[in-house]
């Protein structure tokens, strides 16, 4: 089994999310913000996360840390006022260091890797 080092995961970092080399990719870095990752780009960029470093994906969910392409402010408030849905604008953040401990651990517990951040 291959053991992948932090190296690995900037360098796939860095190609998937088209970041500079001059960039430093630090743990404390924010997924959504920090790295660009939003919508259908988050959910290819997490599908290769996992394909590429062999994560297990445990009770990893999407919604849990995005927003599905197009949603914002108008289908927050479709949803939970014109649908009466329970909705809401808040997602735990998801680092760069979590990435990494969930390869280290090799699979995705969002217990065990929550920094209990949310934007």
């Amino acid at each position: 089994m291959q053991q992948y080092t932090r190296d690995d995961l900037v360098a796939f970092i860095r190609e998937e999310a088209c970041m500079s080399s001059k960039k430093p990719i630090t743990d404390d870095m924010d997924v959504v913000y920090s790295l660009g990752q939003h919508g259908d780009d988050a959910d290819e960029f997490m599908e290769k996360y996992f394909d590429t470093f062999k994560v297990d994906r445990g009770d990893y969910d999407f919604r849990r840390y995005f927003f599905m392409e197009g949603e914002g402010f108008i289908s927050h408030f479709f949803q939970k006022f014109i649908l009466r849905r329970p909705h809401s604008l808040k997602r735990e953040t998801m680092t760069v260091g979590m990435l990494y401990r969930a390869i280290v651990s090799r699979k995705w517990d969002c217990e065990a890797l929550s920094e209990k951040k949310y934007y």
